[in-house]
C-alpha cells in the first residue's frame, strides 16, 4: 500500500509487531505444562494497547477515516475497503480473528482469578446465594492453578490482540484517507 508513509508506516508496523508478539504469547498458553512466557510481558502488551489505540483513534478522526468507515450508511464502504486490502493483509486479519476467537473460546470456561500463597493455590468468588453474602475460597491443585492462570492470560492476550489489530486497521484506513485528501487538495486550487 503506497499511501502508507511516514508516521503512518511507523505506527502500523509498531502496532502490527505488538499484535504478533501478543498472539505468540497467547498461543504459548496452549502448550502443556507451566506457563513459559513471563507474566510481565503479557501485562505490558495489554497496557500497550491503550496508547496504541488512542493514537490510531486520533489519526482516524484527523484523517477523516472514522467518518468514512462508520455509521449505518457507510457499511458498504467498510466491506469494500477490506476487499481492497492486499491478499496478505486480508489473510493476516482473518488469522488474527480466528486466533482471537479460539483464545476467547478456550479461555472463557476456565479463567478464574487464580492466586498462590504460602498456604497453596486457590481462587475466590463472591457467594451471593449465602445469607449474609461472603467470599468463598476454593482450593486448587498445582496443575489446575496453572491451567487457570494460562486461561486468564489467554483472555488478556486475546483482548489486546483484537484491539491492536483494530488499531492497525484504523491506521491503514487513516493513511488511505489522508493520501486521498492530499492528492485531491492541489486540484481544488
Amino acid at each position: 500500500m503506497e499511501e502508507l508513509r511516514g508516521g503512518y508506516r511507523l505506527l502500523f508496523w509498531v502496532v502490527s509487531v505488538l499484535c504478533g508478539v501478543d498472539l505468540l504469547c497467547m498461543a504459548s498458553t496452549w502448550l502443556p505444562g507451566a506457563y513459559t512466557v513471563p507474566q510481565w510481558l503479557v501485562r505490558g502488551l495489554f497496557l500497550s494497547v491503550f496508547p496504541a489505540f488512542a493514537v490510531a483513534f486520533v489519526c482516524g478522526f484527523i484523517s477523516g477515516a472514522a467518518a468514512q468507515l462508520t455509521g449505518s450508511r457507510n457499511a458498504g464502504r467498510l466491506r469494500s475497503y477490506v476487499r481492497l486490502l492486499p491478499r496478505a493483509l486480508q489473510l493476516a486479519y482473518a488469522g488474527v480473528i480466528c486466533l482471537v476467537a479460539l483464545g476467547f473460546a478456550t479461555g472463557a470456561g476456565t479463567a478464574e482469578d487464580a492466586k498462590a500463597d504460602a498456604s497453596g493455590y486457590y481462587y475466590t468468588y463472591w457467594d451471593k446465594t449465602a445469607d449474609p453474602q461472603h467470599s468463598v475460597r476454593v482450593e486448587l491443585t498445582e496443575p489446575a492453578y496453572y491451567e487457570a492462570l494460562k486461561a486468564d492470560l489467554r483472555i488478556s492476550g486475546a483482548t489486546s490482540a483484537v484491539l491492536l489489530a483494530s488499531s492497525s486497521f484504523l491506521v491503514l484506513a487513516s493513511a488511505s484517507a489522508s493520501a486521498g485528501r492530499i492528492r485531491t487538495a492541489p486540484e481544488l486550487l
